[in-house]
């Protein structure tokens, strides 16, 4: 059987994403993989260039420094014991994570899931589903847990 190297763990700020970097940190303890830490933006300085933004400046103002708040949140989950890296990349997240996870080689993708009415599911679909379904390695659903100081089965 192949060890376990690589985790990716993609991170929105959210409770259910940070249920999710705790799991992924307890499983790379536990085998010795190493964790990526992944923030998706939709859009960043790049990705507007025109001289006049089509954004208003509440939603174009720095994404750089809120993708950096919502990686230290992250980072700071991780116990010292285990090794990782922090990225942060632009686009479409669900495909952006399938992407990043073939580049890195992930053996296994953990997502932190949050629930959904059933209109919002409808209309906002679900990153975590997309990966769910799409990517080539093995995805670890964690369930937003209103307790997240005990993560447990």
């Amino acid at each position: 059987m192949e060890r376990l190297a690589r985790i990716l763990v993609p991170v929105d700020g959210s409770g259910a994403s940070d249920q999710a970097v705790r799991f992924a940190a307890i499983l790379a303890d536990a085998t010795g993989a190493s964790v990526d830490i992944l923030h998706v933006s939709y859009f960043d300085s790049s990705t507007d260039a025109d001289e006049v933004s089509w954004l208003p400046e509440s939603v174009a103002g720095p994404i750089g420094p809120e993708a950096e708040k919502i990686l230290e949140r992250a980072k700071r989950l991780i116990p010292d014991a285990v090794i990782y890296e922090a990225h942060h990349r632009t686009g479409s997240p669900a495909q952006t994570i399938l992407d990043f996870a073939e580049e890195r080689q992930s053996g296994l993708i953990v997502v932190g899931s949050r629930r959904f009415d059933a209109l919002h599911a409808a209309l906002l679909g679900s990153v975590s589903t997309q990966v769910l379904w799409e990517a080539k390695c093995p995805v670890t659903v964690v369930k937003e847990n209103p307790h997240p100081e005990r993560i447990s089965c």
